[in-house]
């Protein structure tokens, strides 16, 4: 195989979480500060800290905010969110096949855990790191750097799966490969202008890029 370990980012790569994440915004910033800004600039945030958007967003009020998109977050996150197609089949396949597999988000961990016991997925997972449990977070390199250290991985067989900016650039300075994702909501123009090394199509691309399907075929 050519890679050995593969780390997911999970909201908008593993779990479709796009619109939760929007009316979390949204109602977020109709509370505190209603007509400031457009669903354009909320999209541009998606894969960033959270604190660090808020902060940004509203220099005064930025605590209660965080605040009230968490509650609004979790009580809602059950009915709004669902899993990409094929993710449950390719995650299990690689898993069978030997892949060490994670999850680096930067999100908190009560917020992780949710989404990927909702499918299933926390069982094919043997590292989740999430915010504020690596140094700093994405795009800087430290969750992924501790994700590999976790597993053993090697950086040279080593595949980060994306779906923004965040993504991409802490797996380019951890000095690993990354793969973006089609269906992200930032656009293929703009994660393709960081050069990735693979682009998923669908989620089963990720078999033939890791390899397994070559495998397969070479043993029947």
């Amino acid at each position: 195989m050519r890679y050995g370990a593969v780390l997911f980012d999970l909201d908008g790569t593993l779990i479709d979480t796009n619109d939760l994440i929007l009316a979390s915004y949204e109602h977020t910033l109709n509370k505190h500060c209603p007509g400031k800004y457009s669903r354009e600039e909320i999209v541009a945030c998606l894969g960033e800290p959270l604190y660090d958007t808020m902060r940004r967003l509203d220099p005064e009020q930025w605590e209660a905010m965080v605040q009230t998109y968490r509650e609004h977050n979790l009580a809602c996150h059950d009915d709004w969110v669902k899993l990409f197609p094929g993710v449950s089949e390719v995650v299990e396949k690689l898993h069978r096949a030997g892949v060490a597999l994670g999850v680096v988000s930067n999100k908190q961990r009560i917020s992780v855990e949710k989404g990927l016991s909702l499918f299933g997925l926390d069982r094919w997972m043997q590292t989740v790191v999430c915010y504020g449990e690596a140094g700093r977070p994405k795009p800087h390199p430290d969750p992924i750097l501790r994700a590999m250290e976790e597993i053993g991985a090697d950086s040279a067989r080593t595949l980060m799966v994306g779906d923004s900016r965040f993504d991409l650039l802490a797996a380019r300075r951890a000095g690993v490969d990354a793969a973006a994702v089609a269906w992200s909501w930032h656009g293929r123009e703009e994660l393709e202008a960081l050069n990735p090394a693979h682009v998923l199509e669908e989620m089963g691309d990720l078999l033939r890029i890791v390899g397994i399907d070559a495998e397969a075929d070479a043993d029947a």
